[in-house]
């Protein structure tokens, strides 16, 4: 600044001298022009912030304003923005599993794992069919119940994981006739048992008074007596070769009449099939010629299929020599035993029982699949 603003004057004592020059300066002051002032702010200011810079620098700069120490407090904020800033990190979802199949096989469903069923139940004994199929019907149904029932399932008919899992392990049950059970099979052995003289009555139960009877033919038939229809007491029952009592060996079979026979096959038509039938009206293969030969007045006994094929009394005959009356067999798809028989009417046409249709058919047998599954025929007149 200029000296006419400020005067140089005397100042003997230091405390004199500071109020002197702050005095001088306020009055000095006063009388400056308006620019001269705001130059003089202006430069205030610019060396207060430098001042304030410095002081800045040499201590790190601006102090943490919060409660309590400094030196706490600021640490625990930057630790706070550290990991706020850190990104968290979320799981990898495990993926989801693709669902197990339903094994499950029951009436009306239709496809290749029917067909591995119906032969495995073959193979047990529990179905008797001339062939598989890939349809599941009342014929599979009935063999998984009674497959169920002699191993404790509950007897529904349906081949569940459980009764698969039965069905196919080595150490499953083949079919045997066990005291409690009851069903059309049942009924069906004490058909053939009253045949043969040992049973009074068809009840369809199997109790004491079959067990009787079933231990009465393994007896006169040098058989384990034990009141069980395993295979092979089974077999043998319901083949020719069937022992039966005193009094029924005395009784003379006839011959029936051919047209008679045939016509009594016709009549049957369309009838349901259900294994082990022999009618009015539901048969099995052997049940419908078991029911037209007694029609046409043949005393003949209630065999199965493979039990026909046996009766060494019936001529054995070809496949080109079939005529009309005559019965003819096949064997089942695993070609073992013997497991179907139809009736020739004439003219490469036979009727018979087929599971695979449901019902009592006229069809072809001069076919491939005929010929190639032939066994024998058989001449009962």
């Amino acid at each position: 600044m200029k000296n006419k603003y400020f005067k140089k004057r005397r100042y003997n004592s230091r405390p004199g001298r500071v109020k002197n020059f702050f005095r001088d300066f306020w009055s000095n002051l006063t009388k400056m022009s308006k620019k001269n002032k705001i130059i003089l702010y202006a430069g205030t200011a610019v060396a207060a912030v430098a001042v304030v810079a410095v002081v800045l620098s040499v201590n790190g700069g601006l102090p943490t304003m919060a409660m309590g120490s400094n030196d706490q407090q600021a640490p625990a904020v930057q630790e706070s923005a550290a990991v706020a800033a850190v990104p968290t990190l979320q799981p990898i979802p495990e993926p989801t599993p693709a669902p197990t199949p339903d094994p499950t096989l029951k009436e009306g469903m239709e496809n290749e794992e029917v067909a591995k069923l119906q032969q495995r139940l073959m193979d047990l004994g529990f179905l008797q069919i001339d062939e598989t199929t890939n349809y599941y019907g009342p014929a599979t149904n009935l063999a998984v119940q009674y497959f169920q029932r002699q191993h404790g399932l509950e007897q529904d008919g349906v081949a569940g994981p459980l009764t698969l899992a039965q069905i196919y392990a080595e150490d499953a049950k083949p079919y045997t006739l066990l005291q409690g059970t009851e069903g059309e099979d049942v009924q069906s052995l004490q058909r053939r048992l009253q045949e043969l003289g040992y049973l009074g009555t068809v009840s369809g139960y199997y109790g004491t008074d079959t067990i009787d009877a079933v231990k009465a033919f393994q007896s006169r038939n040098d058989l384990g007596v034990d009141g069980k229809t395993g295979e092979m007491t089974l077999n043998l029952i319901y083949s020719p070769d069937a022992e039966p009592t005193e009094e029924m060996k005395q009784a003379v079979q006839r011959k029936g009449n051919i047209d008679s026979f045939i016509s009594a096959a016709e009549e049957k038509l369309g009838c349901k099939y259900v294994w082990g039938a022999e009618g009015p009206n539901t048969f099995d293969c052997s049940g419908l010629v078991t029911y037209c030969l007694r029609q046409a007045g043949s005393s003949t006994g209630r065999y199965n299929a493979a039990g026909f094929s046996q009766n060494s009394a019936w001529e054995k005959i070809s496949f080109d020599n079939l005529q009309r009356g005559d019965l003819i067999f096949y064997t089942n798809n695993a070609g073992n035993r013997v497991g179907h028989v139809g009736i020739v009417i004439g003219d490469g046409i036979m009727i018979d029982a087929s599971s695979a249709n449901g019902k009592v058919i006229k069809r072809t047998y001069d076919s491939s699949y005929w010929r190639s599954h032939f066994v024998c025929g058989r001449r009962p007149w």
